[in-house]
C-alpha cells in the first residue's frame, strides 16, 4: 500500500472567487493548513462542494508519496469559543 499524507484546511471563497477557477483564468488553490504549511492543488474537485453560497468549510486533502492529490473531502470539526480547531 502506497503511504499517503493528508492535510486539513478551511476554506472561505466567494462564487465570484470560484468563478476565475471556473472559467479556467485561475487552475490552483493555494492554502495554508492547520500546522501552518502551504498547500497548493488543482481547483476542480472541489466543484462538487459549490454551493451559491461559494465554498465554505473545513477540508482535508490526501496525497500521494509523489504529491499527487487522491482525494478532498469536507469534514465537521469542532472549535472552542476562541474559534480555535480541538
Amino acid at each position: 500500500m502506497t503511504p499517503t499524507r493528508r492535510f486539513q484546511f478551511s476554506l472561505n471563497i466567494s462564487p465570484d472567487e470560484y468563478l476565475a477557477y471556473y472559467r479556467g483564468t485561475a487552475k490552483y488553490i493555494q492554502t495554508t493548513t492547520t500546522s501552518g504549511e502551504t498547500i497548493k492543488f488543482p481547483a476542480s474537485p472541489l466543484k462538487k462542494y459549490l454551493t451559491h453560497n461559494g465554498i465554505h468549510g473545513h477540508f482535508e486533502i490526501e496525497i500521494d508519496k509523489n504529491n499527487k492529490l487522491l482525494n478532498i473531502y469536507k469534514i465537521n470539526v469542532k472549535s472552542d469559543d476562541k474559534g480555535i480547531w480541538l
